[in-house]
């Protein structure tokens, strides 16, 4: 998606580069090389030191060097090309747009992530303090469970909550978000700290 938002609308990825290429995990001096080579790479995509060196204040053997480390870390590639029986060696700065597609990826994976522990988190509030309780470690991994395996939202819980008022437990909230028929079961308090054990003894 990037690399053709930039090949057909001149999507400045400089600016991307200079905002995350520490989290690209790139020095200052590969970071100005890449930049260089998009300069180059969007007029041809013959590899040329020469071509680089007027674009960075470094030596041609540094330049090598920091080309070299580029390669190694995946941010472009080099091949040849035949062309009027002539050899010519192609770059190819796709992989850069890859790494930058990842971690954007990656960020919003984590961001999501976060959210839905902040959720949790409010849940396992919301339910301690109508309980008067802290809950129990089934409990907990019920609340995570909707979360995670069974996918109900922040909103359909919490409604489900509100809905139970002073019928509040993790088992009837349960019962009220998939529906089920709800049976008035008081569950004997010997029996709720045995399944606590279970649950902890095969954690």
């Amino acid at each position: 998606m990037l690399k053709r938002l930039y090949d057909e609308y001149d999507f400045a990825i400089e600016r991307i580069l200079l905002k995350e290429y520490r989290k690209l995990s790139l020095t200052m001096q590969e970071l100005t090389v890449l930049i260089a080579l998009f300069s180059i790479y969007k007029k041809r995509k013959t590899f040329s030191t020469l071509a680089i060196s007027r674009r960075v204040e470094y030596h041609s053997n540094e330049i090598g060097e920091i080309v070299e480390s580029l390669l190694e870390k995946g941010f472009l590639t080099i091949s040849l090309e035949l062309k009027d029986q002539k050899e010519r060696e192609i770059f190819d700065l796709g992989p850069t747009f890859d790494k930058i597609e990842k971690l954007y990826i990656e960020e919003e994976k984590d961001k999501q992530k976060q959210m839905i522990e902040n959720e949790v988190s409010e849940v396992i509030l919301k339910f301690e303090q109508g309980l008067g309780r802290p809950l129990k470690s089934y409990e907990l991994e019920n609340i995570r469970k909707w979360f995670e395996d069974d996918h109900f939202s922040y909103d359909q819980i919490v409604k489900s909550i509100d809905q139970a008022e002073e019928k509040i437990s993790v088992k009837y909230v349960e019962r009220l978000l998939t529906q089920q028929p709800i049976k008035q079961i008081e569950i004997d308090q010997d029996v709720d700290e045995a399944l606590d054990e279970i649950f902890k003894s095969i954690k």
